[in-house]
């Protein structure tokens, strides 16, 4: 599970950078993704240490950013049906960090109940 964690920093990483630079270094807000991106690494390293208590914390980071970026699959949505969005670039972000740290919290859920049900006595 802390190699997820790895790959999911790194694209929240790339994600924010990317973003950032494709809007032509105007907008600071489109950083957010990489500053999310850059607290699941500090997970991923608090992990060596305390595995449960880095994977927790992020897998509450991943559900701040689910659910802070929710408003980017509108905007994907309207784009994929023809209409029109102010910043298409954004919502195209959002929507990326949406499904990046929806898989995350998936995949963090699936790995405390697997946890959970092999310390169970009798599993």
């Amino acid at each position: 599970m802390r190699r997820v964690l790895l790959v999911y920093a790194v694209a929240l990483c790339v994600l924010g950078l990317g973003s950032y630079f494709l809007a032509g270094r105007q907008s600071p807000t489109a950083l957010i993704p990489a500053g999310f991106g850059v607290l699941a690494l500090g997970c991923y390293f608090l992990a060596a240490t305390k595995r449960a208590l880095a994977m927790h914390l992020a897998a509450v980071l991943a559900l701040l950013g689910t659910a802070g970026s929710v408003t980017g699959i509108k905007g994907v949505a309207t784009m994929l049906t023809g209409g029109t969005v102010a910043r298409p670039l954004a919502a195209s972000a959002q929507s990326a960090m949406f499904v990046l740290s929806l898989a995350f919290l998936i995949f963090a859920v699936r790995s405390f109940i697997a946890a959970r049900r092999s310390a169970e006595p009798g599993a």
